[in-house]
């Protein structure tokens, strides 16, 4: 084994005094650690890594020294420190899983595989089902142990540290990644030292000119107020003694990307922040935090509307502290925040801190740390039953990146919900029940919209009614939280149950309609499609009607897949050998009294088996057959000799051009839904047109291909279910 304690020569390029730096570090907060198995990692990572180096120049094992060093940092634990050193040894060496658990045991084997799966690609591409499984794979690994994510954190801290040698390319989408992923990450767990510094080294590279600018701002402003601070410290900190009150008082200065962020939401100068500069007082007890703030307030007047009371209701991520904001010396505003030594810890390390207290030292920390817990575990709930990547992606952005607003319900009960909640999301907060029977909502004793946007302090009152329809599809506009919103689909998808199974079975049969076989024919498909059941898990009947309905299978692929191509043939060369045109409809349409002139199917109707007719006959232009309800017929019948009575004649599947129009409100992707529909439907768009307008709607022109009026009506059908359709209705070419 290697003398640790020999210095100097080339102790600095193997890792030696870094390693004797991280020992004396642990043993200053764990005197009892296995200082052993910690040297045997190094010497274990060590060897596995020789010969690597990064792109710094450094030889590879000071990365994993130095991840162990920040979970040092964090106190944690002997197997945390032990895995942090051996992160990277299964993913970048030869080292093989059962030489580590021979070595190191089952529980540091497992946290190093957590923290290899975690080596994900988040480049933001188009491959987003990939991108969508990393997240969900990340969500796991953070769930079966929570140190896992712990020595991601310390690994992605040292890279951004040490990003400045990165690839010029690589360096932007990596401080992306950090700042929309593992920045959110850190302050859901309450690391808020972490947080910081992950947030402003990301600033830095994303946006260097702003990050270097503002920091000069902030300095100057600094400057002009330590006057103010050094009189404030020394007011208070003679009160406290007085008042027999043991605390000590920090200067916190807000982290530059948080300051960014509130400039730029805020819209106000950098002198106009209040909480640029803050003082901390940390305490003994909960009950010596109330005594401070009312000396604070009793010192200076506090700003009406700055005080925050989250000893009493800590934020989401179990983040306690009493804020106020007071006039401070000379005229300026000052922002005081008040907790104790064991909320500081929490508030700085978050997880670890609990994670140390779990240990041993302080036990009763267990319902605080379930809470903290509870939007992960959310989280996994709904992706179970997420359909789309859409849907997931949504949820996931809520969960990272609410703020959050504190409402009560009638009796006083306090419940947390992200900024921007309604009174749909607290009804489903309360009860799923309360949820689909919910017909309204007070808010303040006050009736209000189901679009209200709830803010901290209200008294919400959900109104329910049993004869209630239950939610619908418009709520998933309104609703914000994951939970609200799944419960919602959840709701539509049962009650749309039967109108899918029909909707289904209509698409299937129409579709084997187009093929005449003969009875072993028949038998040889219904086994066909018996396989295809077998092979994509679908159980019953039912459940590939709903499924077909739903849209997860299309009705003309399973009938290509299952009838045999030579009845498709033989359905083929006879279509093709019988008149299927939509523009020659002679042997289609019997007409009174037939001339023998040439039948065209007027457009501007565009009629179609189903409807009404009548033939018209024109000068030179032989018959044009009408809609008996089409517009221009009254202006063509002034000369009644020139109608004839007609009728439709044989059908055989043949495909008629028919126009639709389509109204609605205009939205992102209304088109798209709008030819998705028609695509459901097994039909063809032959032609489409669409057009905005400055008040907001959209009018959307189809030409499609349908064989009656049946399969007409039944598209309208579907297209009454596009979000934000108003109106349809039968039109002719684009002329209208």
């Amino acid at each position: 084994m290697t003398d640790l304690r020999k210095e100097g020569g080339e102790c600095g390029r193997d890792g030696v005094k870094e390693i004797q730096s991280l020992l004396k570090s642990i043993e200053d907060y764990n005197p009892d650690f296995d200082r052993e198995l910690v040297v045997r990692a190094f010497e274990f990572a060590r060897e596995a890594h020789q010969g690597q180096n990064r792109l710094s120049g450094e030889p590879f094992i000071v990365h994993p020294l130095a991840v162990a060093q920040i979970a040092a940092d964090l106190r944690m634990d002997d197997a945390t420190i032990v895995a942090s050193l051996l992160h990277d040894v299964l993913e970048d060496t030869e080292a093989e899983e059962e030489k580590v658990r021979e070595l190191f045991g089952e529980e540091i084997l497992k946290l190093v595989q957590g923290v290899t799966k975690l080596e994900l690609d988040f480049s933001y591409s188009n491959e987003e089902e990939a991108q969508v499984e990393n997240y969900r794979r990340l969500f796991v690994a953070i769930a079966e142990d929570i140190r896992v994510i712990i020595i991601k954190l310390a690994d992605r801290l040292h890279n951004m540290r040490t990003l400045k040698f990165q690839y010029r390319g690589k360096k932007e989408s990596i401080a992306r990644e950090t700042l929309e992923v593992f920045a959110p990450i850190a302050s859901r767990l309450g690391m808020g030292m972490i947080q910081a510094e992950l947030e402003n080294l990301s600033l830095f590279f994303l946006d260097p000119e702003a990050y270097c600018s503002l920091q000069r701002r902030v300095e100057r402003v600094i400057r002009t107020r330590e006057k103010q601070m050094e009189e404030a410290v020394k007011v208070l900190k003679g009160r406290l003694e007085k008042a027999g009150i043991e605390a000590e008082i920090q200067n916190r200065i807000k982290h530059l990307y948080s300051i960014y962020q509130k400039l730029n939401r805020s819209k106000i100068s950098l002198e106009d922040l209040h909480d640029l500069i803050a003082l901390r007082v940390i305490t003994r007890t909960v009950g010596d935090c109330y005594a401070v703030l009312g000396i604070v307030h009793s010192l200076w007047r506090p700003v009406e509307g700055r005080f925050k009371d989250y000893v009493a209701v800590p934020k989401s991520n179990m983040y306690q502290s009493l804020h106020t904001t007071v006039i401070g010396p000379q005229g300026e505003p000052m922002e005081i925040q008040i907790r104790t030594w064991e909320m500081h810890q929490m508030a700085e390390y978050g997880i670890a801190a609990h994670w140390r207290y779990k240990e041993g030292k302080i036990s009763s920390r267990e319902d605080a740390f379930e809470e903290r817990m509870s939007w992960l575990r959310q989280i996994l709930e709904w992706q179970q039953d997420l359909r789309s990547t859409r849907e997931f992606m949504e949820s996931l952005k809520i969960s990272l990146f609410d703020d959050e607003v504190y409402v009560f319900t009638p009796k006083g009960d306090l419940k947390k919900l992200p900024k921007g909640s309604t009174p749909i999301d607290f009804a489903y907060l309360i009860h799923t029940e309360v949820g689909n029977s919910c017909i309204g909502a007070k808010v303040n004793k006050q009736i209000v919209s189901l679009g209200y946007q709830l803010q901290s302090g209200d008294v919400v009152e959900i109104i329910t009614s049993r004869s209630s329809s239950g939610p619908s599809a418009d709520w998933l506009r309104i609703a914000r939280t994951p939970g609200a919103r799944n419960r919602i689909r959840a709701f539509l998808r049962k009650q749309n149950r039967e109108v899918n199974r029909e909707r289904g079975r209509e698409i299937l049969e129409r579709e084997l309609a187009k093929y005449t076989m003969t009875p072993e024919e028949e038998a040889e498909v219904s086994q066909e499609l018996k396989t295809f059941m077998e092979q994509n898990g679908i159980k019953t009947m039912e459940d590939l009607y709903i499924a077909i309905g739903e849209g997860r299978y299309r009705g003309r692929r399973i009938v290509n897949q299952i009838v045999p191509d030579a009845i498709r043939r033989r359905s083929l060369k006879k279509k093709k050998s019988s008149s299927t045109s939509a523009h020659q409809p002679q042997e289609d349409i019997l007409i009174q009294g037939t001339p023998g002139l040439a039948i065209k199917l007027a457009r501007c109707c565009t009629p179609i088996p189903g409807d009404r007719i009548v033939a018209f006959v024109t000068q030179g232009r032989g018959m044009k057959v009408h809609r008996v309800d089409c517009p221009n017929l009254a202006r063509l019948s002034q000369n009644g000799s020139r109608v004839l009575e007609a009728e439709w004649g044989r059908e055989e599947g043949q495909i008629y051009d028919t126009g639709i129009v389509v109204e609605a409100l205009d939205r992102p992707k209304l088109l798209a839904d709008v030819s998705g529909a028609v695509s459901n439907c097994d039909m063809e768009i032959k032609a489409v047109r669409a057009r905005s307008t400055v008040s907001g709607e959209a009018r959307i022109q189809l030409m499609v291909g349908v064989r009656n009026k049946k399969e007409l009506e039944f598209l309208f059908k579907e297209l009454r279910k596009v979000a934000n359709v108003r109106r349809i209705w039968r039109g002719g070419g684009f002329n209208l």
